[in-house]
């Protein structure tokens, strides 16, 4: 009976853990004349990018493709 209330726990805790995941990834490398811009307007060398600040996934896939189309690596 305890492993099993053990193995409920635990299944349901990592299932937990796996939605509430945030796919984030890290944009940077771009070439010369290609500037990423974070959220105050500043210009930066890397950004950090996350699916929760879109308000879709396509949208999130789509800036990251522009991005990429640039010519900056976002891994």
């Amino acid at each position: 009976m305890k492993i099993k209330a053990f193995t409920l726990i635990l299944s349901t805790g990592l299932l937990f853990g796996i939605t509430s995941c945030n796919k984030c990834v890290t944009c940077d490398s771009c070439p010369d004349g290609i500037t990423l811009t974070d959220d105050a307007g500043n210009d930066v060398e890397s950004q950090e990018i996350c699916e929760d600040d879109a308000s879709s996934k396509s949208e999130y896939d789509a800036g990251i493709a522009l991005i990429e189309g640039f010519g900056c690596t976002c891994k």
